[in-house]
């Protein structure tokens, strides 16, 4: 437990939480609202009618040539989302199936260990990224009614940015001052966290390091229950063979209780 340290406020949360210093990864928290998944296992714990039949997570996939799943005999475990380059309107997206059990406006933090084995590269029409917090699923991520995630796009594929929507103010296309580049988890995982203790100063670090900050203070009623969201997605057109490939090692979820 020597790489392990703890710390009785973390991030001014009001929180003790276990972390390893060399990783930047949270190991334990007091918060009393946890959810955690490292994808190890046999299968995706997603509905499947040949592997069970309650669902943890839900998956989108419009058009692909892989489905989501998990990268086989990978230390750690890992799911990839896959966008090829068939000239398709291609989805690849893993949710919660828009249960929206967590909330923004109860201290929320989201986790994940996210690489790019492809970066979004683009055909005729942007491929693009997303992953963080979002509320319902919608094909087309701007629409969403409530987000606040990193992003990533083909038009500038190595510049990470943020972005948070409140359904009243859409923040959109926020630099990061970030550059990410294509590989292995293991070369070029990074660890992401949205902080919404303040949800008029929602933080994104990418590494512990504060990269963005957003104000999602217009948020009213339900607005702000959302759930983990990772995708990658293009439109179609007459040549889009834009590709992309995300890697998921882990994510985690801290809140307050409601």
């Amino acid at each position: 437990m020597s790489n392990i340290k703890c710390a009785w406020n973390w991030h001014n949360t009001g929180h003790q939480v276990f972390y390893n210093p060399k990783t930047f990864e949270t190991i334990r928290t007091s918060y009393p609202i946890v959810f955690e998944d490292d994808f190890c296992g046999a299968f995706l714990k997603k509905y499947n009618a040949n592997e069970n039949t309650t669902s943890r997570w839900n998956t989108v996939e419009t058009s692909l040539n892989t489905a989501i799943a998990l990268t086989a005999d990978i230390i750690n475990g890992e799911v990839a989302l896959i966008v090829d380059n068939d000239d398709n309107a291609e989805v690849a997206c893993l949710h919660w199936g828009d249960q929206e059990a967590l909330s923004i406006e109860r201290g929320l933090i989201f986790e994940a260990r996210v690489a790019f084995s492809v970066l979004p590269t683009t055909g005729t029409e942007t491929v693009q990224a997303v992953w963080g917090l979002a509320g319902a699923h919608n094909t087309t991520p701007d629409t969403i009614d409530c987000n606040a995630w990193f992003r990533l796009e083909s038009a500038a594929p190595t510049a990470l940015l943020w972005e948070v929507d409140d359904n009243v103010t859409n923040d959109d296309d926020n630099s990061a001052s970030t550059a990410i580049t294509a590989g292995t988890m293991a070369a070029q995982g990074k660890i992401y966290r949205i902080d919404c203790t303040n949800i008029a100063a929602v933080k994104f670090y990418v590494d512990s390091v504060l990269v963005g900050i957003g104000n999602m203070s217009g948020l009213t009623a339900a607005i702000g229950n959302v759930q983990p969201y990772f995708c990658v997605s293009k439109a179609k057109s007459s040549t889009n063979t834009g590709t992309g490939t995300m890697l998921i090692d882990y994510v985690k979820c801290f809140q307050n209780r409601a």
